[in-house]
Parts: C-alpha cells; sequence; structure tokens
C-alpha cells in the first residue's frame, strides 16, 4: 500500500514538474515568436526606409539629368556666343600676333558658302579670317569629339573649291573649344591642326610650338 501510494505521490510531482516544464517552454515560445514578430518588424522598416532612399537617390539622378540636359541645350544655343563672344575676336588677334597671313582681306562668322561649280554642295564656316597671305581656317565645338575633328581634317584640303580666289595662300586650321583634352590636342597636334582654348585669361594656342612652321 505504501509503494501505490508512494508511487502517487511521485506521479503527481512528475506531473507538476511536466506542467512546469510546458509553462516554461510555452513561456519561451511566447517569447521566441515576439522576437521573430520584433525582427520582422525591424527588417520591414529597413527594407521600406531603404526603399525610400533608392527612390530619392533615383529622383535626385532624374534631376541631375534633367539639369545637365538643360545646360548642355543651353550650351548649345549658346554656340553663336561662344563663336561671336570669344572665338572669332581671337582669331582676329592671332592673326595679328602669331600667324603671318598679311593684311585682312576678309572676316566673317557663320559664313554658309556654296560650291562654285556643284550648287547641291555648300560649307558653313564657324569663323573665317582671310588675309593677303594667308587663311586662318576655324572650326568650333562647345564639345569636342574625335569625329568633328576627322571631318575638319577631310575638309581642310578641299578649302580651296570653295574659296577658288585664294588658292595658293597658306591654309591655318584652327580647332577651338573653351576645353580641349590633351589626347585631342596630341591629336590635332600629328595632324597640323593648332588647337586654341581657353587659358589663364584668354584664348591661347596649346600647341602652337609644337606645329612646323612654313
Amino acid at each position: 500500500m505504501a509503494t501505490v501510494e508512494q508511487d502517487i505521490a511521485n506521479l503527481k510531482t512528475d506531473t507538476a514538474e511536466l506542467r512546469n516544464l510546458l509553462r516554461i517552454l510555452g513561456e519561451e515560445i511566447r517569447e521566441f515568436r515576439a522576437n521573430v514578430d520584433a525582427a520582422q518588424a525591424n527588417w520591414e522598416q529597413r527594407w521600406a526606409k531603404l526603399e525610400q532612399e533608392r527612390e530619392k537617390e533615383r529622383q535626385e539622378r532624374e534631376k541631375e539629368r534633367r539639369e545637365m540636359n538643360k545646360k548642355w541645350g543651353e550650351l548649345a544655343n549658346k554656340m553663336g556666343t561662344l563663336v561671336g563672344d570669344i572665338i572669332a575676336p581671337n582669331i582676329q588677334r592671332l592673326a595679328c600676333e602669331l600667324f603671318d597671313v598679311g593684311d585682312l582681306v576678309d572676316f566673317s562668322e557663320f559664313r554658309s558658302i556654296t560650291h562654285p561649280t556643284d550648287k547641291s554642295r555648300f560649307k558653313d564656316f564657324d569663323a573665317l579670317f582671310i588675309g593677303s597671305r594667308g587663311i586662318i581656317l576655324n572650326e568650333t565645338a562647345s564639345t569636342v569629339r574625335q569625329s568633328y575633328i576627322e571631318e575638319f581634317i577631310a575638309f581642310i584640303p578641299t578649302v580651296f573649291e570653295y574659296l577658288p580666289e585664294h588658292k595658293g595662300k597658306r591654309v591655318i586650321p584652327v580647332f577651338s573649344s573653351l576645353y580641349i583634352p590633351e589626347q585631342f590636342v596630341r591629336y590635332l597636334t600629328a595632324n597640323n591642326i593648332y588647337a586654341m582654348a581657353m587659358g589663364d585669361e584668354t584664348m591661347e594656342i596649346l600647341n602652337y610650338n609644337d606645329i612646323p612652321k612654313p
């Protein structure tokens, strides 16, 4: 009888311990779920913040792109100002200071000349200085590109087709821009073309001493 009573007592003790363990386990499960929910909420908040930052960056990039396009458009629209206000006066100055082209015969900006024998062909000159002994042939670009230089190089040998009355005069080709990267200066020099860009105070020839003089 004592054994049965002891077994019952032990069973009650084990049951109490099991209930306590289940209670503790339940508390731990609830705490784990709370931690998981908190972690998920934190992750969702961080993800939402990251998405907001990405959207803000995208809007800023889009704004910068629009502003840059606007600036390029304004620069393109100011091409006439670039030639008229900056390039042309310096072409005339350099004609006197550096290039032995003789007395001024004609000078013009944005001059379009039709080919004398082929009326379907014409050439637009950004700035053209014609002296009694030589011609300064200027090509101006707001942005320097290889293709622009190549086109200029290809045109130079044909200049007297458009100016036959000046055939025999020395041709001085000048490629101008506010800024000309060094690799393009070297390429222009290799093709005996003067590179003119903005110096400390005014426009200057960047490769004057690197091109053989006649």
